[in-house]
């Protein structure tokens, strides 16, 4: 209790420092611009390394074994592509996504852009939450819904405060925690279970099936790849980082750390919630972190490793909350002042925090959320990125057709209709191409 309240009294003392930093606009929602490569790359990936990447993807290591990693690791790959299309985000001064998509289709597709996103967005900040509710529930007893409420109003009023400084200030350190966290963590769980070798001799073969196995073929990895590898490629909490750049250079920089860090963080994660299954069998697979800090690690690493998780959370819900907070104040409502982007941002948190204390927990909350943007933007975002937009009406059908039939797809438990909201946008595109040909050929 002593340890958690004083990591939250930091956070907050960091919030309030960066209150008087923030004089303007950029200041607020992109640091002024004046990251530097390693800035923007602890950023990334803190921003990354959140509930869904530490509860989430050892809670898939739990129920499937090594093929769980493929969570992180299709967001590397997402990564590494968004590195060639920096030139493009950096070319113009903008703060948010529905800015650029306002430039390729107009300000009607950019309106409808706006909300997909915020309700998109709305489950990721919530699933932060809801993790950092599990992990203090499971530590400091409870119920979880009222440590998710707890966290989450600590998460606002840091974001709310500090804005955009506060999430570059402190991501470093944050990733450094995490880092040394998950590290030690996976060697005292490989000790309790016998090492490499006792982990092989308890779990079924399946396990350590890679890179597909009978429980996650192919067909899955390539619906991940569409619907969470693409969010690492287009997701606005990415351009956010890029957008915090100094330059191009050193936004490329950035990407390249980020995926550096990320990839090896996809396997100790993996191993956390393998060694779990072996030593709770009976457990949910997203409190398989949790667990096995409480049982395994001694006390002073215990505490360590339980701030390394709450830093994670902190880290991935201020950029997400600021991503929305900026969608609310540029994109809808064109807000200039400083005292109405904090309130914008506290807006935003309050409704992502109601969809965390509601949420069935943290990985579905995520794929609801990265199904409905990819499935409605993907292909408009990424033609643009390719500087071969959609005619605006195209892009507007797309978007409403794609995000609607992935909705559906998700709420129905059906991965052919999310992989479908993929195919019809892919159509839609490749019609509204062969139509601007045919109209220059004959022009």
């Amino acid at each position: 209790m002593i340890i958690t309240a004083l990591f939250f009294s930091a956070i907050l003392a960091i919030g309030i420092f960066s209150f008087f930093k923030v004089k303007t606009k950029e200041d607020y929602l992109v640091a002024g611009r004046r990251a530097g490569g390693l800035a923007v790359g602890s950023s990334l990936a803190a921003t990354i390394l959140g509930g869904s990447s530490t509860l989430g993807l050892a809670g898939l290591a739990f129920t499937r074994g090594l093929t769980g990693s493929w969570w992180l690791l299709v967001g590397a790959a997402g990564l590494f592509l968004l590195f060639f299309f920096v030139p493009v985000l950096k070319k113009n001064q903008v703060y948010t996504l529905p800015e650029l998509i306002k430039e390729w289709y107009g300000i009607r597709v950019q309106k409808v852009a706006s909300f997909l996103i915020l309700a998109a967005w709305m489950g990721i900040v919530g699933a932060q939450a809801n993790a950092a509710g599990l992990v203090l529930a499971t530590f400091l007893g409870g119920a979880q819904w009222y440590w998710t409420g707890a966290a989450g109003i600590i998460f606002i009023l840091y974001t709310v405060a500090g804005g955009q400084f506060s999430v570059i200030r402190t991501d470093l350190v944050q990733i450094i925690l995490i880092i040394t966290g998950v590290i030690l963590a996976g060697a005292s769980g490989l000790t309790a279970v016998g090492g490499w070798q006792g982990l092989k001799q308890a779990l079924e073969p399946q396990f350590f099936s890679f890179p597909l196995s009978t429980a996650f073929p192919l067909k899955e990895l390539l619906l991940l790849f569409l619907v969470v590898g693409s969010t690492y490629l287009i997701g606005p909490d990415m351009f956010s980082r890029i957008f915090c750049s100094r330059n191009v250079h050193q936004a490329r920089k950035g990407i390249l750390l980020a995926v550096i860090i990320i990839i090896p963080a996809a396997f100790l994660f993996t191993l956390l919630g393998m060694e779990a299954r072996v030593l709770f069998p009976d457990i949910t697979g997203e409190a398989a972190v949790p667990e096995l800090i409480r049982t395994v690690l001694p006390v002073p690493l215990n505490v360590l490793m339980v701030v390394a998780l709450l830093s994670a959370f902190t880290s991935s819900a201020d950029t997400t909350l600021l991503t929305m907070s900026a969608i609310i104040s540029v994109d809808i409502l064109r807000i200039k002042s400083v005292r109405g982007l904090r309130l914008c941002t506290a807006l935003a948190g309050i409704a992502g925090l109601l969809v965390g204390i509601l949420s069935r927990g943290i990985i579905p909350s995520l794929l609801l959320g990265y199904a409905v943007f990819t499935g409605g933007l993907a292909v408009p975002i990424i033609s643009g990125l390719l500087g071969k937009p959609m005619r605006p009406a195209a892009a507007l059908i797309s978007i409403i057709t794609g995000g609607s039939l992935a909705l559906a797809g998700k709420l129905c438990a059906s991965s052919a209709l999310v992989a479908a909201a993929f195919l019809l946008s892919l159509i839609i595109y490749s019609v509204d191409r062969l139509w601007q040909i045919k109209f220059n050929l004959e022009k």
